[in-house]
Order: structure tokens, then sequence, then C-alpha cells
């Protein structure tokens, strides 16, 4: 985490190390399935048809694996086989897979350009958070208002579930139980400390009111509002949130910002099937 007084943006980019129980898989991946899936990664990226010798070699299989592996995928039209060059290449199979995801691309375009929209009328930074694990969660798209000074944070960068006010609606809605969220609250690095109890009251009125409000314990001088997408089970998989100075903050501003986030929410609710 980093500021300063002289720089045209405030970064927030907060790395704090994964617990062991978070790193600790509950199953155990299908090996056939995560070898396919390299190769097809492995020849969507490639530039030119690839042969056989060095799909292995690059993707690190055994030989007879890799061929069964592209035979499979050839004979389902997700990979093609020049007869006389012998080389493999994506085929067009591969188009089925995302024709879902393309059919709801303009709900996903609709909710940047809402996200743009309401960063530069609000003068705010405008994040979306995905729930990655019952630990973590990930920044997926950012909207940087116009200006000299802005608060930035950096596409990818993993937090703790419970850290913000993002952290309080996936506390709100969870299927995880005090204990759970008593142990990963413990772990939290908060720049302006609070207790348990007082997280969870900041809990409840986020189920009371439908949304979310960090004042300056993530980060000092900032304060966030949050709005939760949530799936079939009422659970907390998406969080868009919009963070201001914390001078700025009131809590009309608060409401009336929740209402504003609502709508990519809901653009974002019928697409989350796909995303």
């Amino acid at each position: 985490m980093s500021s300063s007084p002289l720089s045209p943006e405030i970064s927030l980019d907060v790395q704090e190390p994964v617990a062991a129980s978070a790193r600790v898989s509950s199953f155990k991946p299908v090996g056939a399935v995560v070898a396919g899936l390299a190769v097809l990664r492995y020849l969507a990226a490639s530039p030119a048809p690839m042969p056989l010798s060095r799909i292995t070699r690059d993707v690190g299989l055994n030989p007879s694996t890799c061929l069964n592996i592209l035979r499979t995928l050839t004979q389902e039209n997700y990979v093609s086989l020049d007869p006389h060059s012998k080389l493999y290449a994506m085929g067009l199979g591969a188009l089925e897979l995302v024709s879902g995801v393309l059919a709801h691309g303009g709900d996903l375009s609709s909710v940047r350009m809402l996200m743009d929209g309401i960063s530069r009328e609000e003068s705010a930074t405008v994040t979306l958070w995905r729930r990655i694990s019952d630990h973590r969660m990930m920044l997926i798209l950012e909207a940087l208002p116009a200006g000299n000074v802005s608060i930035k944070m950096n596409i990818g960068q993993r937090l703790p579930l419970l850290i913000g006010a993002a952290g309080r609606l996936m506390a709100a809605f969870t299927r995880l139980s005090e204990a759970e969220l008593r142990q990963q609250f413990r772990t939290l690095r908060l720049e302006q400390p609070m207790t348990f109890k007082e997280f969870q009251a900041d809990v409840e009125q986020t189920i009371a009111r439908g949304y979310a409000v960090d004042e300056s314990h993530f980060f000092v001088g900032t304060s966030s509002v949050a709005v939760p997408v949530l799936n079939s089970e009422n659970e907390a998989t998406f969080a868009l949130t919009a963070t201001v100075f914390a001078a700025r903050f009131t809590p009309e501003w608060a409401a009336s910002m929740a209402q504003r986030l609502a709508k990519p929410a809901e653009l974002l609710a019928r697409a989350q099937p796909y995303l």
C-alpha cells in the first residue's frame, strides 16, 4: 500500500499472504481435463499451426498422452489437423464454447460503460471484484475518474475476502460460519483498526440496507461504498465498489452511489451464468 502527496494517483496495492488453509484445494483436479485445457490454451496462443513434437515439448506432456488428447480434440472439432503437414491448430468447434458468452457480451460492455460514466460523473474510482475462493477476491475491472489525482488499483490484484466495503458484502451474503468469519477477520491488516464486534455490526447494517460502507478502515483517507451481485443461493459472487477520498464521503453520498451502482450490478446478475 503506498501513497504520495506528489503523485498524481494514490495506489491501493495490497497483497497479503494467503493463509495455508486457503492454499489447500478441497478437490483433486482431473488430470486429463487439465492437460486438454493446457493444449487448447497453447494452440490458441500459437501464432501458427504446430507439430505434435513441439506441442508435446512446450506443454510438457508425455508424447502418447499428448497425441491421444489431440486426436480426441480433433474428433470433437476443437482442434484441426492438416493431413499433409501434420500440423495442429484451433478448430471451429471452439466457437461453440464462447457463443453463450458472446451472446451476453452486450451486458458486459454495458457494465463497463456504466462504470466509466459513474466514475467520470462522481469523480470516484469504480471497481468490480470477483470472489475467487472462500478467502480471496480479485479485481477484474476498474474505471478511473478524470483529473490530476485519483485512487488507483491494479487489475488482477487479490485481496482478503473480508476487507473493505466489498468484504462486508462478502460477509453479509455468505455461507461461511461466524467462526470462519472471525478467523479470517483476525488476519486482516487494517490501517484503522476495528473490533470483530464492530465488523459484525457493519455486516448487519449491510444486510438491512443492501449495500456496504468502509470509512478509512482499509486505507486511511479513503472511503468506499459497495453493492453485491448475488447468485441463485443468495451469495455475493461479485462486488461493485466506488471509492473516494474521505473528505468527500457522506452517508447521503453513499446511499446515492449505491443506487447508481445498482444498475451495473443488475446487468452483471443477468450475465453471471456466463462469467
